[in-house]
C-alpha cells in the first residue's frame, strides 16, 4: 500500500477558492490516499447495477475509475463503516473514466473473496471536480 499525504486545505478569502462543505468533509478528515488492489474483481448484480444507473452510470465506467483507466489518476481514500458490531472498510474513489466523465464512487472491498463491490457511484459535483483536479495537480 502506498500512502500519500492528503490535500492541505486552507481558508481563503476568495470565494472561488473555497471548498464546499461536502468536499471539505470528504478530503479533510482522511489521513491517507491508498493504492487500490488491481487483483480484485468487481462484484455486480442487478441491485448495484440498477442503483448506479439511476445516477446515469454503467458498471464499465466505475471499473475504469477503479482500475485507473482514465486519463488522470484515481484518488482512493479508506473509510470505516460500522454496522452493528461489525466494522467494514469502504473506499471513496474520485476519478475519470475513459470518456472523460468525472466519477465519484463508494466501493466495499472484500479481499478475502478477491472481490470489490460498488455501493454507489455518481458524477462528481463541480466543486468536487475542482478539488480533485487541484489534488492531482492538473
Amino acid at each position: 500500500m502506498v500512502c500519500v499525504p492528503i490535500l492541505n486545505v486552507s481558508n481563503s478569502a476568495n470565494t472561488d477558492d473555497r471548498l464546499s462543505l461536502d468536499v471539505f468533509k470528504k478530503l479533510r478528515y482522511f489521513d491517507i490516499v491508498i493504492k487500490l488492489d488491481p487483483s480484485l474483481e468487481p462484484d455486480w448484480d442487478e441491485d448495484n447495477v440498477n442503483h448506479i444507473a439511476e445516477h446515469g452510470l454503467r458498471p464499465e465506467q466505475v471499473e475504469e475509475v477503479y482500475y485507473n483507466e482514465g486519463p488522470f489518476p484515481t484518488l482512493a481514500l479508506k473509510t470505516k463503516k460500522r454496522r452493528g458490531g461489525v466494522t467494514e472498510y469502504r473506499y471513496r474513489l474520485w476519478g475519470i473514466d475513459a470518456s472523460g466523465m468525472y466519477i465519484e464512487a463508494i466501493i466495499a472491498p472484500y479481499p478475502e473473496y478477491g472481490l470489490w463491490r460498488c455501493v454507489t457511484a455518481f458524477p462528481m459535483s463541480p466543486s468536487t471536480q475542482k478539488t480533485y483536479l487541484r489534488r492531482i495537480k492538473i
